[in-house]
């Protein structure tokens, strides 16, 4: 019965159980990192994509064209450019690390303008 009992309080794999509750919180903490990563990607990509569409059709271009294709593949394909005068909208959905869960809903919308 000693042995049962010392065997019940010891602390053997107690590291292991501590190091699988830590790398649940730090896999989580990547994943949100990544996210706000790919947010940020996104917004930056649809600025560039804008900025390149107004661009184009001030030297008499196409606009839409210019600026889907200034935006990578993975964003071209659900992205969507507006361009009226010299004012280029681009709206692009930021993709969402888990499966799933990614809405239309989410989506990254930048506007430029030529200076006048």
């Amino acid at each position: 019965m000693r042995r049962l009992w010392a065997a019940l309080r010891g602390e053997s794999g107690q590291a292991s159980v501590e190091f699988a509750g830590v790398l649940t919180w730090m896999l989580l903490a990547a994943l949100l990192i990544w996210q706000l990563l790919l947010v940020t990607w996104t917004f930056t990509s649809a600025s560039n994509a804008a900025r390149t569409a107004t661009r184009v059709e001030g030297r008499d271009g196409n606009g839409e064209k210019a600026g889907k294709a200034a935006l990578t593949p993975s964003l071209r394909k659900h992205a969507k450019v507006n361009v009226t005068g010299e004012k280029a909208t681009v709206r692009v959905r930021i993709p969402i690390v888990l499966p799933g869960l990614d809405s239309e809903k989410l989506r990254a919308t930048r506007s430029a303008e030529l200076p006048g």
